[in-house]
């Protein structure tokens, strides 16, 4: 080299891997067809896996490389082949997945890696076949995506394959903005299936995906889908488009918007730079959520049952494929203006407000023209004018007087969340946004889309600073911030189940709760089954932050034991994580190459064959130790990765203690992963709360027990369990460890 020149950072070889197309292959068996080059020509191409590597065949015809890539030697018989039975170098027991290391020498001994494949072991898909699943509704992972006309969902399909099983299956969840792919102004802005995705607003698409495209898809390359309904607050985010899109057609009368304290709406664009998967989102203006709001109402109704009425055609030819619709991410009274705004004083909000103090109009049953019915949402005691009076501390001297609070104190003395009267107004606010949600999925359960397959898409952020807990309930008090009128309760609709939206600390369950119990075991009390409509263990408060393969562990753990049917992963087609060191990377829309992805590959494996409803604590994975959060009362425990190592006490003790809070209804069985060399005797209880005394269910000699692959399974009576505690008779000092624990529910 001479001086000055700097080192040639060409690689020393250039390659494809033509096959397997997917990530993973289910092992023993291997076929990787690729091709390879190097200016010093090709010495071998191996396939490394653990400590073995194997040469694969070389100088396979390849005329289209040889086009390519002129210039390098031998190009025309650049293929390679590598096809065999890798039965003899078995993994460790229960690792489920190794990598595949394919490598391009070239003839000076410089290696080049062409890529990875991961070999999925066929006996992690074997694990829980002696499980009986006859009836098991699947967990579904179904990662976000945009853009599937323009091949925006290529490579999903295969990618994932290795990983499914019939109680693990693999879709998508695709957005559609059924207030913006619309006819147009021309056509009244009816519902369009087939809109043009092409259509450009400024540098932006109007809209990403369209409805029958979507379906289309999924149908050919038989992926489960979750279809996204959105007419929210985000669905026109991204940029006004009054040519094509409802919504905004709509916000230009003030009286279909929501209003603040000092009876204003803000343009569009008024709020910038707000965490979002677009820049600059347009969340300042938002579509009134009250009932008098008539043609807001009449046209979000028209145009969700049109794309209704498309669903449920694809439903009847595609039972297997539809896992449902999620409707308007983020039903909230506009709380993005971060208390220096409050809302929503819209008229017809503030005339709602009255009427639901009163109980009279359509709390009465009072349903003039296309108002609702809602006298099943009556006030418990309706409140006369003199009630408002003292409750308000102001003289109203007629009902159409009323106002609701209009000032908001931050006098430690008087905050306004002690306040009386701004109770009433949040109870109110969250009434409006339960409301809406029940709407929505009414309106769709009467198109036809059965409720069990509707969610809502409620967004749970953990408060910031000191902030109280969301509100779990309706009437649970004033928190002391802008809530939105978000609940818990509020957010599962009547003709549906509860979706929620979670990222960084809701997502991994470490959120604190108002009832002191997990978040995750909140949403299964408010609907056993809850959905994941979005999630990213990513904090959107703080973009810098990294997430880690421990919080994904911990996130896909929690969801399962909980209970959730399915959880969307954000996003498929947002940033890489190959690329997490460039500048521009986003870490909550970063879902492919991420330790949340190589996460959920654990969770499906470790999952195979295990119905839904199960709980299961597999104290990590190969990668990653976790206690997951068992204790012991007798002997010793250390985590290991993917497994407890346990030490008897002097007295031959050991006992072990779950999480509290397991949400069992009736343990059937306990599925304990220990080593069948283990001698001795188990016994098991149950507690049915944190104070109750404990219940033995089984007492058994271990030898007794049923052998599997995946541990010794123990028939119990069957009990609720809010606690378990599982006690070994051992030797004394004995070494045992265990590698999962599994409660099956009758």
């Amino acid at each position: 080299m001479k001086p000055g020149e700097s080192q040639s950072t060409e690689p020393a070889a250039v390659g494809w891997i033509d096959m397997p197309m997917a990530e993973g292959v289910v092992g023993p068996s291997v076929c990787i067809h690729g091709w390879a080059l190097a200016r010093a020509g090709i010495r071998s191409v191996d396939v490394c896996l653990d400590d073995h590597r194997f040469t694969a065949r070389r100088g396979m015809p390849r005329a289209d490389v040889a086009a390519a890539h002129p210039g390098y030697p031998d190009a025309r018989n650049a293929g390679f082949a590598f096809d065999a039975d890798l039965s003899a170098h078995p993994a460790p027991p229960d690792v489920d997945r190794r990598t595949l290391r394919i490598v391009a020498v070239d003839c000076t001994g410089r290696e080049t890696l062409l890529g990875t494949r991961t070999l999925v072991e066929a006996s992690a898909h074997a694990r829980w076949r002696f499980v009986d699943r006859t009836d098991a509704k699947p967990f579904y992972l179904l990662p976000a995506l945009s853009g599937v006309a323009a091949g925006g969902a290529f490579g999903l399909d295969a990618r994932y394959a290795a990983y499914a099983s019939d109680t693990m299956r693999i879709g998508m969840r695709v957005p559609i903005l059924y207030l913006r792919t619309t006819l147009g102004a021309a056509s009244d802005y009816a519902f369009d299936p087939s809109f043009d995705t092409m259509r450009r607003h400024g540098t932006r698409a109007v809209a990403d995906d369209a409805l029958a495209p979507l379906l289309a898809y999924a149908a050919s390359h038989a992926l489960p889908v979750l279809v996204t309904l959105n007419g929210g607050i985000w669905s026109d985010a991204s940029g006004t488009c009054v040519e094509w899109d409802l919504t905004d057609r709509l916000e230009q009368d003030v009286a279909n918007c929501q209003w603040n304290e000092r009876d204003e709406v803000m343009a569009d664009d008024f709020l910038t730079h707000l965490p979002g998967s677009q820049h600059a989102p347009e969340l300042a203006r938002a579509l009134t959520l009250n009932v008098y709001a008539h043609d807001v109402r009449r046209l979000k109704r028209r145009n969700l049952q049109q794309a209704a009425a498309h669903v449920v055609t694809f439903m009847h030819a595609h039972e297997d494929l539809f896992v449902g619709v999620n409707l308007d991410p983020d039903v909230y009274v506009n709380p993005f203006f971060a208390e220096t705004q409050w809302y929503d004083y819209n008229p017809g909000t503030i005339a709602q407000f009255r009427d639901w103090l009163a109980g009279r109009g359509p709390y009465a049953g009072d349903v003039r023209g296309d108002l609702p019915d809602l006298r099943a949402y009556r006030r418990e005691q309706a409140l006369t004018l003199d009630d408002v009076r003292r409750i308000s501390r102001h003289a109203f001297a007629r009902w159409d007087d009323v106002d609701p609070p209009r000032t908001f104190s931050s006098d430690p003395a008087q905050p306004f969340w002690r306040d009386p009267w701004v109770r009433e107004w949040e109870h109110f606010r969250r009434h409006l946004v339960a409301l809406h949600y029940d709407e929505l999925a009414r309106w769709l359960a009467d198109a036809g889309v059965p409720r069990n397959r509707i969610w809502s898409s409620q967004g749970f952020m953990t408060p910031a600073g000191h902030a109280m807990p969301i509100a779990l309930a309706l009437d649970s008090p004033a928190r002391n911030y802008d809530s939105g009128g978000v609940s818990i309760e509020g957010s599962k609709p009547r003709d549906g189940h509860l979706g929620a939206i979670v990222y960084g600390d809701a997502a991994t369950n470490a959120m604190p709760m108002e009832n002191d119990r997990t978040f995750y075991a909140t949403l299964a009390d408010v609907d056993p089954d809850f959905g994941i409509t979005e999630c990213n263990t990513a904090d959107l408060r703080d973009r810098e932050r990294r997430p880690t393969y421990a919080d994904a562990y911990r996130a896909l753990r929690d969801m399962w034991n909980a209970g959730a049917r399915f959880v969307s992963p954000m996003a498929w087609n947002g940033t890489n994580g190959s690329d997490a060191n460039a500048p521009g990377y986003v870490t909550f829309t970063a879902w492919r190459n991420t330790p949340l992805e190589a996460a959920a590959r654990d969770f499906l494996l470790a999952r195979s064959g295990l119905p839904r409803g199960s709980k299961l604590w597999t104290f990590g994975s190969t990668t990653h130790a976790d206690d997951d959060g068992w204790i012991a009362e007798a002997g010793t425990l250390a985590s290991q990765h993917g497994a407890l190592a346990s030490t008897a006490d002097a007295s031959g003790k050991l006992v072990l203690v779950s999480p509290p809070d397991i949400g069992c209804d009736r343990v059937a069985h306990v599925v304990l992963g220990l080593d069948p060399s283990v001698e001795g005797s188990v016994e098991i209880e149950v507690a049915t709360s944190m104070d109750a005394p404990w219940t033995c269910i089984v007492r058994a000699p271990l030898a007794s027990l049923t052998p599997t692959p995946a541990g010794v399974v123990v028939a119990c009576e069957a009990l609720p369990a809010y606690r378990l505690r599982v006690t070994l008779s051992l030797a004394p000092a004995v070494r045992a460890t265990l590698r999962r624990v599994a409660l099956l529910q009758k």
